[in-house]
């Protein structure tokens, strides 16, 4: 990235390692329709070197960031029944426990992706990190289940380091590369959910506050790593962006500045159907088994920690070379399709082994899903918005893991339905409910894949293309 900037000894040098740098980086020229920054001939990483961000450093920081936060609640995920019987918490309030967090996060998640367009996406990164270390602290300290009621809404109002941390993506990486650089921070996931539920459910089984307290002092090390982040929005980048736009407009290129587009909405629904379905699943799992299956806190952490291990297989090693090979709509449209199968499968499970085996499609078909979705987001954003579209993202995402965890638990509040001699139990309900989520996302999918398939990356587009 710091080639650029290097002093070389002659011309033809300069000649040829310019050559091969425009090889290698995409030229942002007219990057999305949505008026994203024209820098004529300028490359990527010209890009980058002229406001000083570190590439490699800044995705090191934002994956150790995402651990952290994944780590903290995949820990208390496997808790939860344990929680519940030892505080008297029905499966209702539980719900409402998972449900407070997302509601929060409702509410704040535009704020925080809108304050860090206009401030920089480093201080709003080390603010919601700082929240997290309080919510954890509260949990760990916590005397009785409404205590716990308030870590959660507390961890929900400074829930802001995703759509910042997407943001930031957004800020480093181009439109060609950013479904592959998406899925380098599933990897940041993937390890919090393999360390997580596995910690959570070793350390529970002796104390339950013993995994909030670990969380603390996780906070803390990303909070130290953070104070060394290079923001990617500073003063001079935030000032170029308003004069390009500027200049757009007085020449009747940019009459046009509205935040929602079609392609933008169609997105947006798409992304809320997944964090539906995938939510009433991951949050009423820990319930359901244990009731259905009899398994407790070590067996809801061990398939959890299986997840993760599949999250970073395909994240780290697959979603790149699939979508190389494959390209972008053929990948989405299989791995949505996945879902669809996976959900109506789950209900008629038999045993709880059997969940290792329907993990594997769950898990590669929303590995898959999620990045390629959030991606083509931000390629619908202009490039002084891509805060606010990812505070979007997150409170869509809030919303649905506000509704998801009410009506899952809600089903098993209800228990068995009975239609004249047979019983439907409330297994069956989730599970349906999910895969009707995973039909629509599917409907909508091939839908943005027909009428603007022209901002899906081909896998003939990449073939003389290096993904960085």
């Amino acid at each position: 990235m710091d080639e650029e900037s290097e002093e070389l000894g002659s011309d033809m040098i300069k000649s040829d390692e310019k050559i091969k740098q425009n090889t290698n980086d995409e030229e942002i020229i007219n990057e999305n329709p949505a008026g994203n920054v024209n820098y004529t001939n300028e490359t990527h990483s010209e890009k980058l070197a002229r406001y000083n961000i570190n590439k490699k450093q800044a995705f090191f920081t934002l994956m150790l960031s995402v651990f952290v936060d994944v780590l903290g609640y995949s820990m208390i995920l496997p808790l939860l029944p344990t929680i519940a019987s030892k505080l008297g918490a029905s499966d209702i309030f539980v719900g409402i426990i998972i449900a407070s967090n997302s509601m929060m996060s409702l509410i704040f998640g535009p704020i925080w992706g809108h304050l860090s367009d206009k401030y920089g996406r480093k201080p709003i990164l080390l603010i919601s990190q700082a929240g997290t270390f309080a919510a954890f602290l509260i949990l760990g300290l916590s005397p009785d289940i409404y205590v716990i009621l308030l870590a959660r809404l507390v961890d929900g109002i400074f829930g802001g380091q995703l759509p910042v941390i997407r943001a930031y993506i957004s800020d480093i990486t181009t439109a060609d590369t950013r479904s592959h650089e998406v899925g380098k921070i599933a990897a940041g996931v993937a390890f919090g959910i393999i360390f997580g539920p596995a910690l959570g459910g070793f350390l529970g089984a002796i104390n339950w506050r013993y995994p909030a307290f670990l969380a603390c002092g996780m906070s803390i090390i990303s909070i130290i790593l953070a104070t060394r982040l290079i923001e990617s929005m500073p003063e001079q980048r935030i000032a170029d962006i308003k004069k390009d736009k500027a200049r757009r407009r007085l020449a009747q290129m940019d009459v046009k500045d509205k935040f929602l587009s079609p392609v933008l909405v169609i997105r947006y629904i798409q992304y809320f159907l997944l964090s539906i379905a995938f939510s009433m699943f991951t949050t009423s799992l820990p319930l359901v088994v244990a009731e259905r299956f009899g398994a407790n806190e070590i067996m809801i952490g061990v398939f959890m920690s299986m997840a993760g291990f599949l999250m970073i297989l395909v994240s780290g090693f697959l979603l790149k070379t699939l979508i190389q090979k494959f390209g972008e709509k053929r990948m989405l449209g299989i791995a949505m399709s996945l879902l669809v199968i996976t959900f109506i499968v789950y209900p008629f499970l038999e045993r709880f082994g059997l969940l290792f085996i329907i993990g594997i499609p769950l898990i590669f078909g929303n590995s898959f899903s999620r990045p390629l979705i959030q991606a083509n987001i931000t390629k619908a954003a202009a490039e002084d918005k891509q805060g606010y579209a990812s505070g979007w993202s997150t409170n869509l995402q809030s919303l649905a893991q506000t509704i998801a965890p009410l009506i899952s638990t809600g089903y098993l509040e209800m228990g068995t339905v009975y239609v004249g001699m047979n019983g439907i139990l409330p297994y069956f309900f989730i599970g349906f409910t999910c895969a009707f989520c995973a039909m629509g996302l599917l409907g909508f999918g091939i839908y943005d894949m027909k009428k603007h398939s022209d901002t899906f990356v081909d896998s003939k587009d990449l073939k003389n293309r290096r993904i960085a």
